[in-house]
């Protein structure tokens, strides 16, 4: 559980030669594929819910969906249908702490009881998609990302690395190591202490990122992955006004990337595109971005672990690879003995230094 929010130890590790640009050697990208995550991913992986049905609640609905009503006293009754602006209004209402501790913990438990089923989710494609040197990031409190990261635990270091830009609920931090953890597991794997909770970051207004250290240290990993990131795909966000702080500090990032001219953005939405288009207008880049409204449309699905390497190929070197899309896989056995030669080629790569990517 080490590599939850292992990024700025394993950047150094990163052999990016900081002269070129994408970089490019012996037919293997370097630079990451970054993929920011949203509400709309978490309910594209469970349109019919987690194990037991229970369906990934809205912020609109939250409140009403989490049994607030009853704990909540009638000079709240006209927020009850926009949970933000309710939080924002108990946070700033000092005689409210105790309500708003009772909120924060009814919040926490309905999220961490929420729990993936056995077979594949679109959340395991999209770990295994991804490479070491690649990064999620994530908005969302769920837990169910982290739940499908640790049953890939036959790849050991060889699966993206994962950030919490908002807290979530199964992430526990150790005050005392100062490291995260499996917040399931209760106590710290080092010494023995019980996790604390990993703040979630949810007031309306300005959201201020380094006031928590836990929070604060994966937007500075987040930032250090937009300078370097070659691809980068969006799933889910829609950037909403309550998020316009992170939206800048997304921006201002990307803008200092040297690989810009050279990048790719996908964005999987399912609004029309004219309004992504618009919405997103000032992080694309003259023509090099496409709209899907679906995951198997994406790069991730049709390369796999090779998405930054397509892509590369095509465009650099105007020689592009043969599709190798992922079948639909009925047991995560299947997916993994599928997804092992792929891992495989990459080791061996590591050995050989020759490029392990599939040519026309």
């Amino acid at each position: 559980m080490a590599r939850i929010t292992s990024l700025k130890n394993s950047l150094k590790l990163m052999t990016i030669k900081k002269d070129v640009i994408p970089d490019f050697r012996n037919g293997v990208i370097r630079n990451p594929h970054l993929v920011i995550l949203g509400a709309g991913a978490s309910c594209a992986a469970f349109l019919e819910g987690d194990r037991n049905g229970r369906k990934l609640p809205v912020m609109r609905t939250l409140a009403r969906d989490l049994g607030l009503t009853d704990m909540l006293s009638p000079k709240y009754a006209h927020l009850i249908d926009d949970f933000e602006l309710l939080y924002s209004t108990l946070y700033h209402t000092s005689g409210d702490t105790i309500l708003r501790e009772k909120v924060d913990d009814a919040v926490h438990q309905y999220f961490l009881d929420l729990k993936i089923g056995d077979e594949p989710n679109l959340y395991d494609y999209l770990i295994l998609s991804l490479r070491e040197k690649d990064v999620i990031a994530t908005f969302n409190w769920d837990p169910l990302l982290l739940q499908s990261y640790l049953r890939h635990k036959r790849f050991g270091q060889h699966v993206p690395q994962l950030l919490f830009l908002h807290g979530n609920v199964a992430v526990g931090i150790c005050k005392n190591c100062k490291i995260s953890g499996n917040y399931y597991n209760r106590i710290c794997h080092r010494c023995n202490k019980p996790f604390s909770k990993m703040p979630l970051l949810y007031p309306v207004g300005q959201k201020n990122y380094s006031a928590n250290a836990s929070i604060r240290k994966e937007w500075t990993a987040l930032k250090q992955t937009f300078r370097i990131a070659y691809y980068i795909t969006i799933f889910g966000y829609s950037a909403p006004v309550t998020d316009i702080d992170a939206r800048q500090v997304m921006l201002e990032a990307l803008k200092s990337n040297r690989s810009r001219v050279f990048s790719e953005l996908d964005i999987i939405d399912i609004s029309p595109e004219e309004i992504v288009e618009e919405k997103w207008n000032d992080f694309l880049y003259s023509h090099h971005y496409s709209i899907m409204n679906d995951f198997k449309d994406s790069n991730l699905w049709w390369h796999p672990r090779r998405s930054c390497e397509a892509l590369a190929s095509g465009t650099l070197m105007n020689d592009p690879i043969s599709h190798n899309p992922f079948p639909d896989f009925k047991t995560l056995e299947e997916m993994h003995d599928w997804i092992d030669p792929l891992v495989k080629e990459e080791i061996n790569h590591k050995i050989n230094q020759k490029g392990f990517f599939r040519k026309s």
